[in-house]
């Protein structure tokens, strides 16, 4: 895309998220000083459309930003020198609102929480993953009787769990320690959230045993979820109503139950885990389709003291990214911080 168009789609984008009006040529010349006439917006826009970057509503002759223009709009803005540097008051303000009358790390995440919700004005969230344990230390197998053999799993903190396993037919104590070495040579030091993806190849007369490893994994994947726990908390979904998308209040009441759910966000939150530590996901990004005509800023955080999650904001895709984008990195470094300042 051509430096003009570039141009026109950020001040369509900007008019549209401060006005929330569809935005037409003559609007924009006067808002904005393009350098072009209105007649040559309009046919810049017209390939906009064409480009799938805006919509254009039926009941109006402006434009409306696409998904894939909120998209480009963000990409370009992430990169900016200097988008992060956040004012040196601004920062002390944000570590004294998080430090406000904690007794424990619960009262910082609500804390994180609501300071987020009053700075954007949109309905914050903060998911903190709770692991006792992350790594395998040891697996062990040993016979109970003919057909039950009892599974150890030690976690790489102390945490240690016992099963039996049903077998059909009897296994030796022999193979039982080849498939116990098996085991530990693939998985010792494995995090439990990646169990699932390794495959153990077995050799000579072990090969039999398949199917054992494979209920094996299962189970180690389960002990994981049982150990690793997840506290949701959010603040400020009241907001939403401040903006004109959700003026419906079936709309409204679709958001709020999509939000006290918690379930569809988490999971829209994990699935994107593998992304960078920061970014932005809209509408059609995520594939359920549950964020249509929204968006989502996050940033995972990660302390010292082993305290980690993901902390952001959800409201409607026509949100103020540059300074959102900067309160949401600002509050979640404080938020490391503090945390590491008071478990030491």
């Amino acid at each position: 895309m051509d430096k003009r168009k570039i141009e026109i789609l950020n001040a369509i984008i900007n008019s549209y998220i401060y006005s929330s009006t569809p935005v037409g040529s003559r609007k924009l010349s006067k808002e904005y000083d393009l350098g072009v006439s209105s007649a040559t917006i309009r046919n810049e826009m017209a390939d906009l459309e064409d480009l799938g970057y805006l919509n254009k509503p039926h009941t109006s002759a402006g434009r409306i930003p696409s998904d894939k223009a909120y998209r480009f709009f963000v990409d370009q803005l992430i990169k900016e020198e200097g988008l992060f540097e956040y004012a040196r008051d601004d920062y002390e303000q944000i570590s004294k609102s998080l430090s406000n009358d904690i007794f424990n790390i619960s009262d910082i995440y609500k804390n994180a929480v609501k300071l987020l919700a009053d700075y954007t004005n949109c309905t914050s969230f903060l998911m903190a993953v709770n692991e006792s344990d992350t790594k395998i230390k040891l697996i062990e197998l040993i016979s109970i009787d003919v057909n039950t053999v009892l599974l150890i799993i030690v976690g790489n903190k102390g945490v240690v769990d016992h099963q039996l396993i049903e077998v059909k037919e009897s296994i030796s104590d022999v193979e039982l320690k080849n498939l116990s070495t098996e085991l530990n040579k693939n998985l010792s030091g494995v995090d439990f959230g990646k169990v699932g993806k390794i495959k153990i190849i077995l050799k000579g007369s072990l090969v039999e045993y398949s199917d054992l490893i494979l209920n094996i994994i299962d189970r180690i994947s389960k002990f994981h979820e049982k150990i690793s726990s997840i506290n949701f908390y959010y603040d400020g979904i009241t907001n939403i109503l401040n903006f004109k998308e959700y003026f419906d209040t079936e709309r409204a009441k679709e958001f709020m139950n999509f939000i006290n759910d918690k379930k569809d966000l988490i999971n829209i939150i994990k699935e994107s885990e593998d992304e960078s530590n920061f970014s932005v996901i809209i509408g059609s990004d995520e594939s359920s389709g549950l964020l249509k005509g929204n968006a989502i800023i996050k940033s995972n955080f990660a302390s010292f003291s082993n305290h980690r999650g993901v902390i952001g904001i959800i409201g409607p895709r026509r949100m103020d990214y540059k300074n959102h984008v900067k309160n949401v990195w600002a509050v979640s470094n404080n938020l490391v911080k503090t945390i590491d300042s008071i478990v030491r």
